[in-house]
């Protein structure tokens, strides 16, 4: 079992332009802006390439956002 970054929909500000979550991933291509409903674009994280450091989590917390928690799979 391993940990994996998870942005929560409804805390998420990527659509007022936060992206810094996806500028601070140490792993390219692992957090991508979803723009699959142009009106609320999110931050998506893809799974598989999530090596679990949390540097995600820290930086959106540290904003205040607290749009990204570790999750177990």
């Amino acid at each position: 079992m391993y940990a994996v970054a998870e942005v929560i929909a409804e805390n998420c500000v990527a659509q007022k332009g936060c992206r810094l979550c996806i500028m601070y991933c140490p792993e390219a291509d692992t957090i991508v802006l979803d723009q699959s409903n142009p009106e609320k674009k999110l931050a998506k994280v893809i799974e598989s390439r999530c090596k679990g450091c949390e540097l995600c989590v820290v930086v959106c917390n540290a904003a205040r956002h607290n749009a990204i928690v570790m999750v177990q799979r």
